[in-house]
């Protein structure tokens, strides 16, 4: 007979110290006051990811399952008036498809092997521990955790086992949606939230109607929301999410989400980089949109002017972002060229740091590109010798800054795919037969196209970009890097006919 399986122990929220000798920690900041009494250093606590990792899981998961079997109680006895749908039921003594998923998406996505501390959604942990109803939570991030299973080991089985976890979670979003009381939970927006990597498995367009409704829910919850933590690194994320809309439609930003911002702004740091850099986002997508509208009621040279100041800007959050996670240059130039562009790659603390300098590269890439677009039309009138000057030299300039982003957005490549990594903070360690790292490759998406669309990215460089997006396309399943391809190579082919004709091809900045 199989014997039940023996309960996990909690978490120990002890100090390393307590722990090991099984005292009584007082879980003081930032030093027990155990170890201060018996003057003894005091190594701190676990990060809350791990413990979120190896204790929340399992209680959640626990309760979701209860939860099925009352449902399934009551459908037994006759009731039909469940509003959720459950899972297939897995056999077997291993773990449940949830489990696995579930496991997956925090490993992957929260918990990075390179960096526990610091993940991609590193915002969970919190969401986890403030709220005690986690059933609809579970479910998106096993969707996520099981189709990005399925799509880096190529099992078309279980990715039709993540559609059907997909459905289901959207029909819990939707359940929660429609009460007073879940929809404005922390729990329910980062369901949205997650799922948006699910519909880089769908297609462009999906994403973007998933994207609006994630900002509809932020304007729901109001100004009230940002009393955690969480909420405000929430805001963050749909924030961004919701720049790359704006840019691809070429919308301005919505002015709700902008009161939103300035309130969030009160309960934000205010000076760290991330925050900096959402803030000039929303600048740059208002300068794209005023450019672009622009029917000569304001003149060039204002816009012009507009544009250097926002240059200016980033510039300054560049210098916090370098003082905040600086990073080393490596040179191999015997390396595989298809892993190292030109034989070059940096190497990052953290995969967190690589995405808050690949987000301010791609928003300052826009930038410079609205700057390249003005300088073009201005220096194309009639200008005052000393003023051409001035502005040939502006045009230099920008298109140094557009060359070196590419060229940096580039060298991030291996890091993020996992080919490299950093080994206690200062070794690095070559993995190039692993297999492309699936969050690395849905966080490396905008980045890639914003250099293969770039004006000043040489040839040679946009079809090193192409493969780049060929293989996260089809290798991990990300539809989406299939569709903004496309756009890459239609630019490539333009380019090339217009080197062949009189000069290089330029596109007015447009995601």
């Amino acid at each position: 007979m199989a014997s039940e399986k023996a309960p996990r122990p909690r978490a120990s929220r002890n100090c390393g110290n307590c722990r090991a000798v099984k005292r009584r920690c007082d879980q003081q900041i930032p030093h027990c006051g155990q170890c201060i009494r018996m003057r003894e250093k005091c190594p701190g606590y676990r990060d809350e990811c791990e413990l979120v990792f190896r204790d929340q899981t399992d209680k959640t998961i626990k309760r979701s399952k209860e939860k099925r079997s009352k449902e399934k109680r009551a459908k037994h006895n006759g009731s039909t008036t469940s509003s959720r749908t459950p899972s297939p039921p897995t056999p077997g003594l291993g773990p449940s498809l949830d489990e696995i998923g579930v496991n997956y998406f925090l490993h992957n996505f929260v918990i990075n092997n390179q960096t526990p501390s610091r993940g991609f959604f590193n915002y969970i942990p919190a969401v986890y521990n403030a709220e005690a109803e986690h059933y609809t939570l579970v479910t998106s991030m096993a969707a996520v955790g099981l189709v990005a299973l399925a799509n880096s080991n190529q099992q078309p089985e279980l990715a039709r086992h993540a559609r059907i976890k997909y459905s289901e979670a959207i029909a819990n979003v939707n359940t929660a949606l429609a009460s007073p009381v879940d929809s404005v939970k922390d729990s329910t927006l980062m369901s949205v939230i997650s799922l948006g990597v699910f519909e880089h498995v769908s297609n462009f367009q999906s994403w973007v109607r998933h994207v609006r409704g994630a900002a509809a829910l932020v304007v729901l919850r109001g100004k009230s929301q940002f009393t955690s933590t969480a909420a405000t690194l929430m805001f963050n994320q749909v924030r961004a999410d919701t720049v790359i809309t704006c840019l691809h439609g070429n919308q301005p930003f919505p002015e709700d989400l902008l009161a939103l911002q300035e309130e969030a702004s009160k309960h934000a740091d205010a000076y760290s980089p991330f925050w900096l850099l959402g803030v000039s986002a929303t600048k740059c997508v208002n300068l794209l949109y005023s450019v672009t509208q622009n029917k000569s009621k304001v003149s060039w040279s204002e816009k012009l002017e507009e544009a250097i100041i926002l240059q200016e800007e980033f510039r300054r959050v560049f210098e916090i972002i370098s003082l905040a996670d600086p990073y080393t240059t490596i040179y191999e130039p015997t390396a595989d060229p298809e892993v190292f562009h030109e034989g070059r790659f940096d190497v990052y603390q953290s995969t967190w740091a690589i995405r808050v300098w690949n987000n301010a590269r791609c928003i300052r890439m826009i930038v410079s590109e609205i700057l390249y677009s003005i300088l073009m039309k201005v220096l194309a009138t009639e200008l005052p010798s000393a003023v051409r000057m001035t502005l040939e030299a502006k045009y230099q300039e920008t298109v140094q800054i557009m060359t070196s982003l590419g060229e940096d957005m580039l060298a991030t490549v291996p890091q993020m795919l996992g080919y490299v990594s950093l080994v206690s903070g200062q070794h690095v360690s070559y993995n190039l037969t692993s297999t492309a790292s699936v969050p690395g490759g849905y966080s490396l998406i905008w980045t890639l196209y914003m250099v293969g669309k770039s004006p000043v990215t040489k040839r040679k460089s946009r079809k090193w970009v192409i493969r780049r997006l060929q293989d996260i396309g089809r290798g991990a399943g990300f539809a989406m890097a299939l569709q903004l391809l496309e756009g890459v190579m239609k630019i490539d082919q333009l380019s090339e006919a217009s080197v062949q004709r009189s000069g290089p091809y330029f596109e007015p900045t447009r995601l």
